[in-house]
């Protein structure tokens, strides 16, 4: 079957465009019920039930790509007719389209035009797949650097923000009051470190494999960033202070089998603090903490604070 321009128009873009609307389909699925005189149109990505009135059937019983009348199904609605057919993209996610009517039953044209739209069908699916796939990838990223304690914020030649993560936004919010804006340059109250800033980016703009620059972003407030290369011009990362919290103790007892109070006394150690001003920080007298240190060197197999803090600063309880 060939598309008309009008199919191509009401169908086809709607389809493609489908997986950016919410609820999902929504004009495509209208269209569709109205091109085929249907009460009802159905996308549905599954794994998940067939809603009513679609029959309870197993959707790996349908033949991909094969448009199935009501008459072909055990469970056939009692009334009306039903059209329904089941597409897989290259990855294995399958969608089932259906349109169903209490009342007319549906002629081979609407069948055609279900297979017909199959194809099309399957680009869009696969499209959705890629797109969700991307999605949680971001979402890892992006938990991943604010559990290392790593903010972004992107620039454009002119040193203008173009985007920024929410770790970023808080600890320039913190330093200037407010969080940076998007499309305006970075005030961070210290006009020669937003000088170099608009020197970095004009320059890494030019070249993009020019070496990272170090600058401090505020010397009040000890905000430092590392400049890199990015398109279209630079990022500047920055960290903040370790997260310390229950799930990171936990994580240190269960990696290194120490106690509670132990753990507790090794993270205020990880975290810069002497001897003494972790036993201040955890309520252990001096000598208890002395005590605790040994134990804790001796079940992390290191030999002394320095070789402890990079032990819990590098590994995976930081992630914690």
């Amino acid at each position: 079957m060939a598309f008309s321009r009008i199919d191509e128009t009401d169908l086809l873009l709607p389809l493609h465009e489908g997986a950016r609307e919410e609820p999902r389909w929504a004009t495509f699925l209208d269209r569709l019920r109205r091109r085929t005189r249907a009460d009802a149109a159905h996308l549905i990505i599954t794994p998940g039930p067939l809603p009513a009135p679609l029959p309870a059937i197993a959707p790996d019983r349908l033949r991909p790509n094969r448009v199935y009348a009501a008459a072909e199904l055990d469970e056939a609605p009692a009334h009306g007719d039903l059209r329904i057919m089941r597409v897989t993209e290259t990855g294995g996610t399958n969608a089932i389209l259906a349109v169903s009517t209490t009342e007319r039953a549906f002629a081979a044209a609407d069948s055609a035009l279900l297979s017909a739209l199959a194809p099309h069908l399957a680009v869009a699916l696969a499209a959705l797949v890629a797109s969700e796939r991307l999605r949680a990838r971001l979402a890892t990223a992006e938990d991943a650097l604010t559990r290392t304690g790593t903010g972004w914020i992107g620039f454009d030649r002119d040193a203008r923000v173009i985007d920024c993560d929410p770790g970023a936004a808080s600890a320039l919010r913190k330093l200037t009051g407010s969080a940076p804006a998007i499309g305006q340059r970075l005030r961070t109250g210290d006009a020669e470190s937003e000088r170099l800033l608009l020197l970095a980016a004009a320059a890494f703009a030019d070249d993009q494999n020019a070496p990272p620059r170090a600058i401090r972003l505020s010397a009040g407030a000890a905000l430092d960033a590392l400049l890199i290369p990015s398109a279209p011009a630079m990022t500047a990362l920055l960290r903040f202070p370790p997260r310390s919290g229950p799930a990171r103790l936990a994580a240190i007892e269960a990696l290194h089998g120490l106690t509670r109070g132990e753990a507790r006394l090794a993270a205020a150690i990880a975290d810069g603090a002497s001897i003494a001003e972790a036993a201040a920080a955890t309520g252990l007298t001096i000598e208890t903490a002395r005590n605790y240190s040994k134990r804790i060197y001796a079940k992390t197999g290191v030999r002394g604070q320095g070789e402890l803090v990079r032990l819990l600063c590098t590994g995976v309880a930081a992630l914690a």
